[in-house]
């Protein structure tokens, strides 16, 4: 009696990092499938019948060609979609996002101009009342008549700036979390579809 051994096909695995790189060579491949549906045919054709008979061939295996390569890219992008949810890379991706917006935020108020202070506001205030009516600072009325100051004292620059580098630290240990997933975490790819990415070159 035989010991009969059946053996099990395997499923690829991948990393994200690698789907992502493999979703984008797949794009690039269907972009490049040129479907001709049509074919020219003269009075010199030697083979009329022949030739139309090729070119839709040819067209059925473009078409095929492209719904094999579609269905194998939003397979893989169906279960890159699930493994970014079980993961938490969602929830990282949108704390990035906040992050930078936030950063963007103190940004703009670390690059404030810090106020004048009292003394000089006043001190410049009481040379424009010093000088002569003919001056040209008069001439052109209250907008060389004024002292313009922003409203920000150091401390808010300071603190500002501050946030600016805590902000980068949170946003480096996300990049990190998320390079961690996308080498770490897996998916699989069909046989079928590996079938058709082997074919394509693509794996």
């Amino acid at each position: 009696m035989y010991n009969c051994v059946i053996e099990k096909e395997l499923n690829m695995e991948i990393n994200l990092r690698k789907a992502n790189a493999i979703q984008a060579e797949i794009r690039k491949a269907i972009t490049a499938v040129k479907a001709e549906n049509t074919v020219n045919v003269t009075e010199f054709t030697q083979d009329v019948a022949g030739t139309i008979s090729k070119a839709a061939a040819d067209y059925k295996a473009a078409v095929d060609r492209t719904i094999q390569l579609t269905t194998a890219l939003y397979n893989i992008r169906n279960s890159v979609a699930e493994a970014n949810a079980n993961a938490g890379v969602n929830t990282i991706l949108g704390q990035v996002e906040a992050v930078d917006k936030l950063m963007g935020i103190h940004s703009i108020v670390a690059g404030v101009q810090v106020a004048k202070t009292l003394d000089e506001i006043n001190a410049r205030l009481e040379k424009l009342k010093n000088q002569t009516g003919d001056s040209a600072s008069r001439i052109y009325g209250d907008r060389y008549n004024t002292v313009e100051t922003t409203v920000v004292d150091q401390e808010t620059v300071n603190a500002a700036k501050a946030k600016v580098k805590e902000l980068k630290r949170q946003r480096q240990n996300l990049q990190d979390k998320l390079l961690s997933l996308n080498v770490n975490q897996q998916i699989t790819i069909t046989a079928a579809d590996e079938a058709v990415l082997k074919e394509e070159g693509i794996l």
